[in-house]
């Protein structure tokens, strides 16, 4: 691996583990053995270390946006795929999602792309809730849908934030705990066996999909 991607994915894990806040370059270069000045060399910042790792979260972010109900899928499956990945992205990116008090406004390159990432969250959870009313497995008016998914969205988007802010751990047991959060929004009015199904698989598969992309 190259000096630089060594820097990124050293720094991420690091920004993740302890905050972005309470990790230097100094440190960095310490944990890598290089001087700091070879990673003001690739980074003049550490804010352009921050957008370097912002590139490569929009790219694992478009990856995940994609993933769409079809008939070639068991629906609720779908929607245990959806969790998993956005849960992997959480986990990878987790200080992202949490630590914007650290870092002040959000790097350029999440900036020029936070509204397209937004609309494409809002509209692959509107598929998969739409797609549930209308095969029967969720009683849920249509005309609320739009509620549910801004809802959705939102407390995915802004769980690890709360517990920071709440002084609660922020691990990837918080990553889990958003998920089955998220859940209670519309579980009570799901088909039984599938929201069972939902719940078991945040408690179970979703900590080992975490656990391999630590």
């Amino acid at each position: 691996m190259k000096t630089r991607e060594r820097i990124i994915a050293l720094a991420q894990a690091r920004f993740n583990e302890f905050g972005y806040g309470n990790v230097t370059t100094a440190a960095l270069a310490a944990e890598l053995g290089i001087s700091e000045g070879n990673i003001w060399y690739h980074f003049k910042t550490k804010r352009d270390l921050l957008e370097a790792i912002s590139e490569e979260f929009l790219r694992y972010s478009n990856e995940r946006l994609a993933l769409r109900p079809s008939g070639e899928t068991d629906l609720i499956e779908g929607y245990i795929e959806l969790m998993m990945a956005h849960e992997r992205e959480l986990l990878l990116y987790r200080f992202l999602y949490r630590d914007q008090a650290d870092y002040g406004g959000h790097s350029q390159i999440v900036l020029d792309n936070i509204t397209g990432l937004y609309d494409k969250s809002r509209a692959q959870f509107k598929a998969f809730f739409t797609e549930m009313v209308r095969v029967g497995l969720l009683d849920w008016p249509e005309d609320r849908i739009d509620h549910l998914t801004v809802n959705a969205v939102i407390l995915i988007r802004f769980g690890l934030e709360y517990l920071r802010e709440t002084q609660q751990a922020f691990d990837s047991g918080a990553v889990e705990q958003t998920f089955l959060q998220h859940l209670t929004l519309f579980e009570h009015q799901l088909d039984p066996a599938a929201a069972k199904r939902l719940r078991d698989a945040a408690a179970n598969r979703l900590p080992d999909a975490a656990a391999r992309a630590a």
